[in-house]
């Protein structure tokens, strides 16, 4: 836990050092408008500095199998013959790749993956935000951070998702649906998009958002059955196995859950206020909805669950608009330290008693080996 706390003082002293001047009427009106906070140079210190630590877990979640999957990673030429689309093929071809042009070390292995997994969503956060800290904050505090640990594969996916943010929201389905097929390629979840990339860009709080909470509602309905089926239905395979056992029922709680409603609540109660406000709102709010829906089927069905970890980026980003909103226009000022509070506690939670880590862990983060406890 210390590891955690340490590492989020640092990233927000860099941000705070780095912090400018912001014109609080500015929106995101155009495709070219970002709304930066924090210096490019500060930015870029406090991201890799959170790419470091990140690529410095050893027994965190799937690290280790990760470990010793790239060991035994098959030589580049081998794995191009192998070639072969819908079993997850090229995540085969960039470990190969890694282990025989640039390191067989599984340590450099680990931090080009924290790389390209934490610099985009964090890149992210840093053009749209227009509040780096605020949201940083909540990346860490909402367990963002700690997932992005707990699913290498499928975050690595994730990442080049919200790389592509912009052809999903302006609608460039020629770039975006191959984006996707290539994706699937690393994690075969991905192939979801394929259906919601029809769905994204539909209007925040409108009709089809009435739709979609109906089905989530059936879901968790209809959950002892349809939770079952679902596993059953994947048991056959490498997702099923890893997901649809006993030990991944702790992955989903009910306060999970109430947290994962609460940027939605907001948006709904700043329907009006937020409307028209940011060029890219009714793609980002469509996001965490998703999120908040696989997230209350996940209580029934691990599976479900982690398919949340595609859209848990975009509760962040609408947490921090419909937040900072509400400060400036409805003057509502303690809403944000609710924010902070509310947050850390529900991080202390997860941390200490959901997953039961203590302040000082031996083999979690700046060793290579169990033979070798951790300096902090």
């Amino acid at each position: 836990m210390n590891v955690f706390v340490y590492t989020t003082v640092l990233v927000l002293i860099l941000f705070y050092i780095g912090r400018k001047p912001l014109d609080k009427n500015i929106t995101i009106e155009t495709e070219k408008t970002k709304i930066r906070d924090t210096n490019t140079l500060f930015f870029i210190l406090g991201t890799l500095l959170l790419v470091y630590v990140t690529g410095q877990r050893f027994d965190f979640a799937d690290t280790i199998a990760y470990w010793e999957i790239f060991t035994k990673a098959m030589p580049i030429d081998e794995c191009i013959s192998s070639f072969s689309i819908g079993n997850e093929w090229l995540f085969q071809f960039y470990m190969s790749f890694i282990h025989t042009y640039i390191s067989t070390d599984p340590r450099v292995f680990i931090e080009i993956t924290s790389l390209i997994t934490i610099f985009p969503l964090m890149y992210f956060l840093y053009n749209y935000s227009g509040d780096l800290k605020f949201a940083f904050y909540i990346f860490i505090m909402s367990g963002c951070w700690e997932h992005s640990m707990n699913g290498l594969r499928q975050y690595l996916a994730t990442a080049i998702i919200v790389a592509g943010f912009q052809l999903l929201a302006n609608r460039k389905w020629y770039l975006f649906l191959p984006l996707v097929f290539i994706v699937a390629q690393i994690h075969t979840s991905a192939y979801i998009f394929l259906l919601l990339y029809f769905i994204t860009n539909t209007e925040a709080c409108g009709k089809m958002t009435k739709f979609i909470l109906a089905i989530s509602i059936l879901i968790v309905i209809t959950s002892p059955l349809t939770g079952g089926f679902v596993d059953n239905l994947l048991s056959g395979s490498d997702y099923g196995d890893r997901y649809s056992g006993q030990e991944w029922n702790y992955s989903i709680n009910i306060f999970r859950v109430l947290v994962s409603v609460v940027p939605i609540v907001l948006a709904f109660f700043n329907k009006d206020l937020m409307k028209n406000k940011y060029k890219y709102y009714n793609t980002v709010f469509n996001m965490a909805l998703f999120f908040a829906v696989f997230t209350m089927a996940g209580v029934f069905s691990a599976v479900y669950a982690r398919y949340n970890l595609y859209f848990e980026i975009f509760t962040v980003l609408l947490l921090v608009w419909n937040v900072n909103e509400m400060v400036v226009k409805l003057k509502i000022p303690w809403i944000k330290n609710a924010a902070y509070i509310c947050y850390t506690l529900y991080f202390i939670y997860q941390i200490v008693f959901t997953y039961g880590m203590g302040w000082h862990t031996d083999y979690q983060f700046f060793t290579n080996s169990f033979g070798q406890v951790s300096w902090i």
